[in-house]
């Protein structure tokens, strides 16, 4: 055994709550976190963002375009809102050194939108490989990405203090919207 302190002991840091701890075992693999409240925001917001992109993208577009519509419009999305954030923290910052500080600051903390995109768009190029049928494929991504979004309405909920039935509550309704670009994306085919 190494000398390192089991993370669930009594001496375990206040910045790991055990709420939501196992829904966040399916995004472990990500990246050690998405771990408050506004990093979580980004994440359900690129996981919209994202899979809405890939629902309009497919209606006439290939794989490729597909992919690179996604990725376009993610990156332009976090883009602007980040933006927006160093422009409001530019307000705020007194001139001095520590403001490309504070923009890095600002960039890294809304990089979850774009992570979110990651996994719809890697399943969606592995059923297509394996189907040869993008719709097939991007249907099989709007259903991760709503999976996804229900796991981060969950994990939400659950850090924010929320017991089981509310935070099943708040999963249902960040699954929702998945489950209306799916609704759009039958619609519209």
């Amino acid at each position: 055994m190494s000398g390192r302190q089991d993370a669930t002991g009594p001496g375990a840091p206040a910045a790991r709550p055990p709420r939501g701890r196992r829904a966040t075992a399916l995004l472990r693999w990500r990246r050690r976190g998405w771990a408050d409240d506004r990093e979580l925001a980004h994440a359900i917001h690129g996981t919209v963002v994202g899979a809405a992109a890939m629902g309009a993208a497919s209606l006439h577009g290939s794989l490729g375009q597909v992919v690179t519509t996604v990725l376009v419009t993610i990156v332009v999305y976090w883009a602007a809102e980040r933006y927006a954030r160093l422009l409001a923290a530019a307000v705020q910052e007194p001139r001095g050194g520590g403001r490309v500080r504070a923009a890095l600051v600002v960039l890294r903390h809304g990089w979850p939108m774009v992570e979110a995109a990651y996994t719809p768009l890697v399943v969606l190029v592995v059923v297509v490989a394996a189907t040869r049928d993008l719709r097939t494929g991007v249907l099989t991504a709007l259903g991760v990405a709503t999976l996804e979004l229900g796991t981060l309405g969950y994990v939400a909920a659950r850090r924010a203090g929320t017991d089981r039935a509310a935070a099943l509550g708040w999963a249902a309704l960040s699954a929702g919207f998945g489950g209306v670009v799916i609704a759009l994306k039958l619609a519209l085919h």
